[in-house]
C-alpha cells in the first residue's frame, strides 16, 4: 500500500488510483472495510516505521489540519497529520501522527466554556507530545511547525522539553519585557526575503507573496 500511495501521491489519492486496476481497486477496498483494520493501528504502523528513520537527524515534524468531506451543512470529516521530514534535505521521512475529526457546526459559540481536554485545539499539543518521541528513536533534534491556528497558550506552555516550536503568529502576545510580540519584529532587521508563488485555491486566485526572515 505505502509503495502505492508514494507512486500516485502526486496526482492525487483516490482507492481506483491506489488500486492501479480494478482487482487492486477491489482488494484496497475490501482491506479498508474490514472491521479488524483500525485506523489507530495503521497510524502506529507508519510512525515505527518513521521513527526507524530519524536516526541522527533534525526533524521537522509539520502539522495541519485538511477537510476530506463537507455536506455544506455545518457537517465534515477532518484529518489532522503531521509528517516527519528532514531539516537538511527536505526529505519526507514519512507520518508521524494523525486524527479523524468530525466537526458539527454551531458549537464554537460554547468552545470558551469547555476545559482544554475536551476541546479540538488539544489535536495541536497531542501531535507536539508525539513528536516528543522522535528523539527517544534517535532524532537530534525536533522542531514542530504548525499554522496560526496552533497559536494557543497550552501548545507552549505545556511543551515537551524534547521539542521546539515554529508557530504562525496569531495573537499580539505580551511579552516578558512588557512589551507586545508585534511591535517588537518591527523593530528587527530582516535578514533576508523570498518571494514565493502560491497556486490558486477555491475562492483564492494564484499569487506571489513576500517572505522576511529575521532574528528576534
Amino acid at each position: 500500500m505505502l509503495a502505492r500511495l508514494v507512486c500516485v501521491g502526486q496526482s492525487g489519492i483516490s482507492v481506483r488510483r491506489v488500486g492501479g486496476n480494478r482487482a487492486g481497486e477491489i482488494r484496497f477496498t475490501r482491506f479498508l472495510r474490514n472491521k479488524r483494520v483500525k485506523p489507530d493501528a495503521m497510524v502506529a504502523t507508519a510512525r515505527a516505521r518513521t521513527a526507524g528513520l530519524v536516526m541522527g537527524r533534525h526533524i521537522l515534524a509539520i502539522q495541519d489540519t485538511t477537510t476530506l468531506r463537507d455536506d455544506g451543512k455545518q457537517r465534515s470529516l477532518n484529518l489532522h497529520p503531521m509528517i516527519a521530514v528532514d531539516a537538511s534535505d527536505g526529505g519526507l521521512l514519512g507520518l508521524v501522527d494523525a486524527v479523524f475529526l468530525s466537526h458539527v457546526g454551531g458549537k464554537k459559540r460554547l468552545c470558551k466554556k469547555r476545559p482544554f481536554a475536551e476541546k479540538e485545539s488539544r489535536r495541536w499539543l497531542d501531535a507536539t507530545k508525539t513528536a516528543a518521541g522522535l528523539v527517544a528513536a534517535g532524532a537530534v533534534c525536533v522542531t514542530v511547525i504548525a499554522d496560526r491556528e496552533s497559536d494557543i497558550y497550552e501548545e507552549f506552555a505545556c511543551r515537551p522539553a524534547e521539542t521546539e516550536l515554529l508557530i504562525r503568529a496569531n495573537h499580539d502576545r505580551v511579552l516578558e519585557d512588557g512589551g507586545a510580540l508585534y511591535g517588537c519584529m518591527e523593530e528587527v532587521a530582516e535578514l533576508g526575503r523570498e518571494t514565493i508563488d502560491l497556486p490558486a485555491n477555491p475562492g483564492r486566485p494564484a499569487r506571489q507573496v513576500g517572505i522576511g526572515v529575521a532574528r528576534a
